[in-house]
C-alpha cells in the first residue's frame, strides 16, 4: 500500500486518527469487560441473595413450626398441669388410705401380741390345775385306802372320796384337753405374729415408698409448672424473632429489586457500550484498510502470507491423501475428561498438532508485539494452539485457563463479527484473557481460511503496538 500524497502532518494526523480510534476500541473493550465483570458479580451476588433469602424463608417456615410446637407444648402442659392436680388429690387420697391401713396393721399387730401373752398365762394357769388335780387324785386315793381300814365306819367317806377321784380325773382330762387347745392356739398366734412382724417390715417399706412417692408427684408437678413458664417464654421469644425474620426478608426483598433494577441498567450500558466497541472496531478496520496504519499494516501482511502457508499445508495433505475432506472439516467435538475450562478433540486434532502448531509457533516467536497465533474453525474450535499454551491439563483452574489453550471453544462477539466478514482479513480489539482476573486489550487481524472453496474458520494475529 502507497501513501505518496499524503504529506509529513497529514501522516501525523492520520496516525494521531488511528491511535485515537484504537483507544476508543480500546476504552469500549475495558469498560465492556468491566461492565460484564460487574454484572457477573452482580448476578453471582444476586444468587447468592437468593440463597440467602431461601434460607431466610426456610427459618421462618421452622420457626412458624417452632411456634406452633410451643404452643402445642403450653397446651399438653397445661393439659398436664390440669391432669396431675386432679391425679394427685386422688394419689394423696389412696395415700391417705394406705396410711390408714397400715395403722391398723400396727394396731392388729400390738393385738395379737397381747393375746398370745394372755395365752402364755392361761397355759400356766392350766398347768397348776392339772398339778391340783394330781395332787387331789393322790388324796383320794389316800382317803379310800383309810376308809377301807375303817371298815363299815367308813363307807361313807370312801364314796366321796370316789367322787373326789372321779372329779379328780375329769379335771385332769379337762386341763389336758385345754392344753391341747392352747397349745394349737399358741401355733397359730405364733404363725400370725410371724406373718405381722413380716407385714411390719413390708408396712415401714411401703410407709417410706409413700414418703418418696409424695416427693416425687410434688417434684413432678413442680417441674411441670417450670415447664410451662419456660414454653411460655419461648412462646414470646419465637414471636419476637418471627418479627425480625419478617423485617429481613423485608429488606432481602427489597436488596433483590434494587439489584434485578440495576442489572438491567449494566445490562443496557453493557449493549451501549459493546455497540459503541463494535462501532469504533469497524472504524479501526476501515481506517487499516485505507492504508493509514502502517504498523498494522505489517501485522496484517504476515497474517495474509501465514494463512496462505496454512493453506497449502492441508491442501498438499489431502492432495496427498494425508488428510480428507471430512476429518478437516470435523465437527464431533469429544469433550476430555475432567477438564476445567473444558477442553475438547476431534479427528483433525492430531494432524493440526503435528502440522500447524510448528507455524504458529515460529509466528509467535518472530515478534515481541505478537501475543498469540492461532487458527480456529467457524464454531470457535481450537484444534491446536502455541505449544507453551497446550501443556497437560493440572485441575488447577488459573494455570490450565492460561496454559491449556488447545481444545477451547471460545466464540464471542467480536469472533461472530469477523466469521461473517467476506474481506480479505478484519481487524479487532478485544480483551485478551490471562488467569481469569488480569486481562490484556490486544489488537486482531483475522484472514479467513476458505479451503479449495469452503470457509474453514480463520487465521489469527493477535499483536500489541
Amino acid at each position: 500500500m502507497k501513501h505518496e500524497t499524503i504529506d509529513v502532518a497529514q501522516s501525523d494526523a492520520i496516525d494521531g486518527l488511528s491511535e485515537a480510534c484504537s483507544n476508543v476500541t480500546v476504552g469500549c473493550a475495558d469498560v465492556a469487560g468491566l461492565i460484564k465483570t460487574v454484572i457477573s458479580s452482580s448476578e453471582q451476588l444476586r444468587a447468592e441473595h437468593d440463597a440467602l433469602l431461601g434460607t431466610v424463608e426456610a427459618l421462618d417456615q421452622d420457626q412458624a413450626r417452632v411456634a406452633e410446637a410451643s404452643e402445642e407444648a403450653r397446651l399438653i402442659s397445661k393439659n398436664a398441669i390440669d391432669r396431675l392436680g386432679h391425679g394427685s388429690e386422688q394419689i394423696r387420697g389412696s395415700l391417705a388410705q394406705i396410711g390408714q391401713l397400715l395403722s391398723l396393721v400396727e394396731t392388729l399387730s400390738r393385738h395379737v401380741t397381747g393375746f398370745a401373752a394372755a395365752m402364755e398365762q392361761v397355759r400356766k394357769s392350766s398347768h397348776d390345775i392339772e398339778q391340783l388335780a394330781q395332787t387331789t387324785n393322790i388324796l383320794s386315793l389316800n382317803a379310800a385306802i383309810e376308809a377301807a381300814r375303817a371298815g363299815e365306819a367308813g363307807k361313807s367317806f370312801a364314796v366321796v372320796a370316789s367322787e373326789v377321784k372321779i372329779l379328780a380325773n375329769k379335771t385332769r382330762a379337762a386341763t389336758d384337753e385345754i392344753t391341747r387347745t392352747i397349745d394349737a392356739l399358741g401355733g397359730e398366734a405364733e404363725q400370725v405374729i410371724e406373718q405381722i412382724e413380716s407385714g411390719e417390715e413390708v408396712s415401714n417399706k411401703a410407709r417410706n415408698s409413700v414418703i418418696r412417692i409424695e416427693e416425687t408427684l410434688t417434684g413432678v408437678i413442680e417441674m411441670v409448672h417450670e415447664v410451662d413458664k419456660q414454653n411460655e417464654q419461648i412462646t414470646r421469644s419465637t414471636g419476637t424473632i418471627s418479627e425480625h425474620v419478617g423485617c429481613v426478608q423485608d429488606v432481602l426483598h427489597a436488596f433483590n429489586h434494587a439489584t434485578i433494577q440495576n442489572e438491567a441498567t449494566l445490562s443496557e450500558a453493557h449493549a451501549n457500550v459493546i455497540e459503541l466497541e463494535e462501532t469504533s472496531n469497524v472504524m479501526f478496520d476501515k481506517i487499516v484498510h485505507a492504508g493509514l496504519c502502517p504498523q498494522d499494516e505489517e501485522i496484517v501482511n504476515l497474517a495474509l502470507r501465514t494463512a496462505e502457508e496454512v493453506k497449502g499445508l492441508a491442501i498438499a495433505a489431502m492432495e496427498q491423501g494425508e488428510l480428507d475432506v471430512a476429518t478437516l472439516f470435523d465437527e464431533n467435538y469429544i469433550e476430555v475428561p475432567g477438564t476445567n475450562p473444558k477442553l475438547y478433540r476431534n479427528r483433525f486434532s492430531d494432524w493440526a498438532d503435528s502440522n500447524w502448531r510448528p507455524i504458529l509457533d515460529r509466528i509467535k516467536a518472530s515478534s515481541p508485539i505478537i501475543v498469540a497465533s492461532v487458527c480456529d474453525d467457524r464454531n470457535g474450535f481450537l484444534p491446536t494452539h502455541l505449544t507453551d499454551r497446550s501443556r497437560k491439563p493440572t485441575g488447577d483452574y488459573t494455570h490450565d485457563l492460561q496454559h491449556c489453550r488447545n481444545g477451547r471453544i471460545i466464540f464471542n462477539d467480536v469472533d461472530r463479527r469477523l466469521k461473517k466478514c467476506t474481506a480479505d482479513y478484519s481487524m479487532a480489539v478485544y480483551r485478551y484473557e490471562g488467569d481469569g482476573n488480569k486481562y490484556r486489550v490486544v489488537r486482531l487481524v483475522s484472514v479467513p481460511l476458505l479451503i479449495n472453496g469452503r470457509r474453514w474458520g480463520e487465521y489469527e494475529i493477535s499483536y500489541t503496538l
